[in-house]
């Protein structure tokens, strides 16, 4: 490995004008809901209704985008490190058009970066969706 191909550790979470790299995790939903209403989720596994979902693929979803975080965190102290609910679009979709705008995209580009970015279990970095597929990430 050549000395330009190492990072200095004092750099790594900056871009060369010297700002900040940004990642936004958007995680799964934070309350899973099943449309029954206020009195809680349609049918028990001892109900005619049959049984409910539980949710339990989407907290271990939650649980998994929180492991991916610390691990962001840990490794590149100076990242500007955030995770969203993919409902909060008041906040995220302006954050992504900011950032891809500020960070050279186009329009249409910024456009497509902004509509992949409000699918549960999506990585943006910089303004630029790079994952958004829930199911890359492993099921329990």
């Amino acid at each position: 490995m050549s000395s330009a191909s190492v990072v200095d550790p004092a750099v790594r979470g900056r871009l060369a004008d010297g700002r900040v790299h940004q990642v936004i995790l958007v995680r799964e939903q934070d309350a899973q809901h099943s449309g029954s209403g206020c009195c809680g989720r349609l049918g028990e596994r001892h109900t005619a209704l049959g049984g409910a979902a539980d949710f339990s693929h989407s907290r271990a979803r939650m649980e998994q985008v929180g492991e991916i975080y610390r691990a962001l965190a840990a490794a590149v102290p100076d990242l500007e490190l955030t995770v969203v609910d993919p409902r909060n679009l008041v906040w995220l979709y302006p954050a992504v058009w900011r950032a891809a705008r500020a960070n050279g995209a186009g329009v249409f580009a910024a456009l497509r970066a902004v509509a992949r970015a409000g699918a549960p279990v999506a990585v943006v970095v910089d303004g630029n969706t790079l994952i958004r597929a829930a199911c890359l990430i492993r099921r329990p």
